[in-house]
């Protein structure tokens, strides 16, 4: 199948970095969302691809280029001439059944369908749709255009043609695909939230301040980031939805830091709020 015009069906950080690392490929990308703030996206795409022209990544005119291939819309009716969709919305299972089952409508029929999900089963989300052999896990690791592994999951019933689509779109957008089988939680999500946790119960606990805890992880293991600032700009409350459904997949052992909970119930969330374990501008950097 040829895929030229792709849906991304979410704007925020992980839809805006798959709509990036696409169009950067060469893909037409339709950025959908119905979220506070959805139509800001084009304008965080640019502010992404103009810290790329900073540091030489890109040039002026690849920017221009790439950001020429994405548009937004409210309009889910554009899912009619669309080549491959991709949901990555937040995991909450009604709200993903509920529009897959519209987009199942929308889409033509040889559409394969990727959701981006780390804590819902590909096989319970395939029950809500007529092509449920269609449906492919892929979930990409933020910030989307940097990391370059993908964790592939399929369902009961998902076909080898669909699975083939996605490992060769995903493959095109410059990521080793990596199969396993689905869990809650998958592999890199349920190894940094672990991480997370723990870092935070420290903090909690007195054992260091957060600087001083983010830094003995992040210097020692050779991380670019830290797990507060991964939390921070993945967004707190986030964070606490996947631990709450690993705590009720896995039991005590994800029991969330009653820290990430006092942080969420402030408005501590991160970069979003400029304020999470650590304190952000409103260009997202981090301040002393």
């Amino acid at each position: 199948m040829d895929i030229r015009r792709v849906a991304v069906l979410g704007a925020g950080r992980l839809g805006r970095g798959i709509a990036e690392n696409a169009a950067s490929k060469g893909y037409d990308v339709v950025l959908f969302s119905h979220g506070a703030g959805g139509q800001d996206a084009l304008r965080k795409i640019e502010n992404s691809l103009d810290r790329k022209l900073a540091r030489w990544a890109i040039t002026e005119a690849e920017k221009r280029v790439i950001l020429s291939r994405i548009t937004f819309t409210l309009d889910l009716k554009e899912l009619s001439n669309v080549d491959l969709l991709i949901d990555a919305t937040i995991d909450h299972f009604y709200t993903k059944q509920e529009l897959l089952r519209t987009a199942d409508q929308l889409c033509q029929p040889n559409v394969v369908f990727i959701t981006t999900s780390s804590t819902l089963k590909v096989s319970d989300l395939a029950r809500s749709i007529t092509r449920s052999e269609s449906l492919v896990g892929l979930h990409f690791i933020p910030p989307v255009p940097e990391v370059p592994v993908a964790e592939l999951t399929r369902g009961h019933k998902t076909a080898d043609s669909a699975v083939a689509v996605v490992k060769n779109f995903a493959e095109r957008l410059g990521k080793e695909v990596i199969e396993i089988n689905e869990s809650v939680g998958l592999v890199n999500p349920r190894a940094l939230l672990a991480l997370i946790n723990e870092a935070a119960y420290m903090l909690d606990e007195g054992v260091g301040d957060a600087e001083a805890v983010e830094s003995i992880i992040k210097e020692s293991w050779g991380m670019s980031q830290g797990p507060f600032e991964m939390a921070d700009r993945l967004g707190l409350d986030l964070v606490l939805s996947w631990m709450e459904q690993m705590h009720k997949a896995y039991g005590d052992r994800f029991a969330p830091c009653p820290l990430l909970r006092r942080y969420v119930r402030e408005k501590r969330l991160g970069v979003k709020t400029n304020l999470g374990f650590f304190r952000y501008n409103t260009e997202a950097k981090q301040e002393d």
